[in-house]
């Protein structure tokens, strides 16, 4: 049985009680679900006094829409500041680029670098591999907009939560068979990395833990599209060759239906030479690093692990 901090029990107990309605489409539930990522953000997230500055800045993609970013500079400084670049989670249907500034301003406080967070495109209206475009294009600008942003080009990572988690794996993979931007260090929070259900823990925490099974299959369904693209390794990065590809922090959580496939993703990192530094969370679920901020023990250790790694990878 789980032995969830009370906080964590009491925002179960809301979302249990208030969660997306499965039986609607799924852009029916997304001004609730992002709404609720804010509030969490906002009431439980990492307070970070005296931030510098978030700017907004646009670019062009090379299929002609606009993508959107924002800049999170932690202090006024002419030193060249490493750089993250965020995806962020929401299943690749719900969540938005600035749901989690409070996140991500800690992270650029504490490690003393510029965050980068992008709005992607979503499905289902842009189903794979448009979103994943979208996450490649912005580290390609970011690499070449390193000095305006204030940033070092030659240190960029990238991190992300979820499907951020998938997006961040799969640039990484994409980045080393393009021979380029160079990433430095990739960091997964409980990332899902495979499109198939072929897990133990989909079943055993297939409900009750705010991410279901039945989301699951949803956020699948929508993001494949109609052509499945089930193998694909951009899609499933689970199921790519992984030498050669960045240094990483994985973090996993007990009771998330994705623990088995990023505790796997981890073990197949390591086998193929990969360093990685990898911690299942016991008593927590699904998104408990960010939506939990600074409320539980949990919470914060996994954040400090994120922040830990990355100084260590900037140092290098």
């Amino acid at each position: 049985m789980p032995n969830f901090p009370w906080p964590l029990k009491v925002a179960l107990f809301f979302i249990n009680i208030g969660g997306p309605d499965t039986n609607k489409p799924l852009v029916h539930n997304r001004k609730k679900t992002d709404g609720w990522m804010r509030f969490m953000d906002s009431a439980c997230g990492i307070r970070t006094k005296n931030f510098h500055s978030i700017t907004k800045h646009t670019f062009t993609s090379s299929e002609g829409h606009e993508i959107k970013m924002r800049v999170f500079k932690p202090s006024h400084t002419n030193e060249k500041l490493p750089i993250v670049v965020y995806y962020h989670g929401g299943g690749f249907a719900y969540g938005h680029y600035m749901v989690r500034p409070n996140f991500l301003k800690a992270v650029a406080a504490q490690v003393n670098c510029i965050v980068v967070t992008v709005e992607y495109r979503l499905s289902p209206e842009n189903p794979f591999p448009a979103g994943l475009h979208d996450c490649y294009e912005a580290l390609q600008w970011v690499e070449a907009n390193a000095d305006k942003i204030g940033g070092d080009a030659k240190r960029i990572a990238v991190c992300g939560e979820s499907a951020g988690g998938n997006l961040s794996a799969a640039v990484s993979m994409m980045a080393r068979d393009k021979r380029g931007p160079k990433i430095i260090h990739q960091t997964l929070l409980y990332p899902a990395v495979d499109m198939t259900m072929n897990y133990p823990s989909m079943k055993a925490n297939s409900k009750g833990y705010m991410l279901t099974e039945v989301m699951i299959e949803q956020f699948g369904a929508a993001y494949l599209g109609h052509e499945g693209n089930l193998s694909n390794v951009y899609a499933a990065p689970i199921l790519g060759k992984h030498e050669d590809l960045p240094p990483a922090t994985i973090i996993t959580a007990q009771y998330d239906p994705l623990v088995d496939q990023g505790n796997l993703y981890a073990e197949k990192l390591m086998a193929a030479g990969v360093p990685v530094v990898h911690k299942e969370y016991e008593n927590a679920i699904h998104d408990f690093t960010l939506m939990m901020g600074r409320t539980t023990e949990q919470s914060r250790h996994s954040t400090q692990l994120v922040v830990n790694e990355l100084k260590k990878a900037f140092k290098k």
